[in-house]
């Protein structure tokens, strides 16, 4: 499930679960959606604690990518282990998105 971090204005921080794949996705998913149609606008995911993500989960983040660029907005994602942050990269959503090693920054 997601859990809020931080809400301040159109800027939510959020962290991710531990695996975001074919059964997680759908929640989360809701969950995401429901926040930006409340009116955020710029979405930091954390993955700190995230060890798996299937291409559900990409799908999703590309998805919400699109959604929030569209209304002027960004999508960030945080906490990314070597793994995932090698794959987001190969993937080329680093030159979309930004991705950062290391927990999420609430400043």
């Amino acid at each position: 499930m997601l859990h809020i971090i931080e809400r301040e204005g159109d800027r939510v921080v959020a962290q991710l679960p531990e695996d975001v794949d074919l059964y997680t996705t759908p929640s989360v998913v809701t969950a995401v959606d429901a926040l930006i149609d409340s009116g955020c606008r710029h979405l930091v995911l954390d993955a700190t604690h995230t060890l798996h993500m299937d291409s559900t989960g990409v799908s999703a983040l590309v998805g919400w990518y699109q959604r929030l660029d569209g209304a002027g907005g960004s999508l960030g994602v945080t906490g990314l282990h070597d793994g995932l942050l090698r794959m987001f990269t190969i993937l080329g959503l680093d030159t979309v998105m930004s991705l950062k090693p290391g927990p999420a920054t609430t400043a």
